[in-house]
């Protein structure tokens, strides 16, 4: 009799151990499926934005020069332009901005 009781003691034991396993087993098989499609999903807009970026880099054939092998002078005369330019964009908005009191007024 006591033998018999040990036997199904030890029988509960591993039947519950199993069970414990098979359940973390589940969980780690549906993480395991989840996170196979999150990379799925993340492997196609990969692709899409190499895909881009091959239409982007072919568009461009024509690829400009690096300013530090262009002519100096051109360049600084750009750079002169375009800051002349977004000073006076920039002086344009402040003063769109100004109350009206403030405002320069032509008499």
């Amino acid at each position: 009799m006591r033998l018999l009781l040990w036997i199904l003691i030890w029988i509960v034991l591993v039947l519950g151990a199993a069970w414990y396993l098979w359940r973390k087993v589940r969980v780690a098989w549906r993480s395991s499926r989840q996170l196979g499609a999150e990379l799925l999903v993340a492997e196609r807009r990969l692709g899409e934005v190499r895909e881009q970026v091959e239409q982007l880099q072919h568009g461009s054939d024509a690829a400009q020069e690096l300013a530090v092998f262009g002519d100096v002078g051109a360049l600084r005369a750009e750079r002169d332009a375009m800051r002349q330019t977004l000073g006076q964009q920039r002086r344009a908005r402040a003063a769109g901005k100004l109350p009206g009191w403030a405002r320069r007024v032509d008499s």
